[in-house]
């Protein structure tokens, strides 16, 4: 079973890259309605689920203050902004931030979101947040270098750990989480465990079946302190 999976793994990964070394050239698409540039070395969320798929279910409040966390194209952040009173996408890729920032204008949001570069909280210093939101990279495998991070999480989740550890601190009082994980990444429930122990209340608010794996959007609450 272990071998299948690796298997599996490997050959999502590949199709991953190759889907990403076909599309050298910069390319406009539509995503529920609004328009997105997409420029070479960022990561495409067309043809993958699961871009489209948390920005249709996206749970902004009115006045929130929200932090996109591993903001790729900027997608994210530019629905959160329809309701949020402001919003900070960080991405380690140089590429994503240029992206992000092109997109943020396109969609006329230069007001309410700030594009920083950075790995996960580090460009947030001491902020703290209502929401936040972060479309996971959760394939169990080491990333080869920047575009691949987007997808690839570490063999032991180590990117995911390191999340669920340190979010707690960047959220304000009954903030929340939502979050975007799949079933390629490991066992559901051991994952809402882990969010649990990580001083939330976790419930899945939407999930999507596709050929290959079930994605789920989880949604979780700040325990009080």
């Amino acid at each position: 079973m272990k071998l299948l999976k690796r298997i599996h793994l490997i050959f999502v990964e590949v199709l991953l890259l190759l889907w990403h070394k076909i599309h050298f050239k910069p390319i406009k698409i539509k995503v529920l309605g609004k328009k997105f540039i997409f420029i070479p070395g960022v990561f495409l969320p067309y043809g993958v689920a699961t871009s489209k798929f948390l920005a249709k279910k996206l749970i902004v409040k009115k006045g929130d203050y929200v932090l996109d966390l591993g903001t790729g194209s900027g997608i994210q952040a530019v629905f959160a902004a329809e309701k949020a009173r402001k919003v900070i996408a960080v991405d380690i890729n140089s590429k994503s931030v240029l992206c992000a920032k092109i997109n943020v204008k396109l969609n006329n949001f230069e007001d309410k979101i700030e594009v920083r570069k950075g790995d996960l909280f580090s460009p947030v210093n001491n902020e703290k947040f209502s929401l936040i939101i972060f479309n996971m990279p959760y394939l169990p495998l080491n990333p080869k270098n920047t575009l691949e991070k987007a997808w690839c999480c570490g063999e032991k989740n180590e990117l995911i750990n390191r999340f669920l550890h340190e979010a707690k601190h960047f959220l304000l009082e009954k903030g929340r989480l939502q979050l975007i994980y799949s079933s390629l990444a490991g066992d559901l429930n051991k994952f809402i465990k882990a969010i649990e122990a990580s001083g939330f209340n976790p419930k899945i608010s939407a999930y999507k079946f596709l050929p290959f794996e079930k994605i789920v959007l989880i949604t979780a609450v700040k325990k009080n302190d």
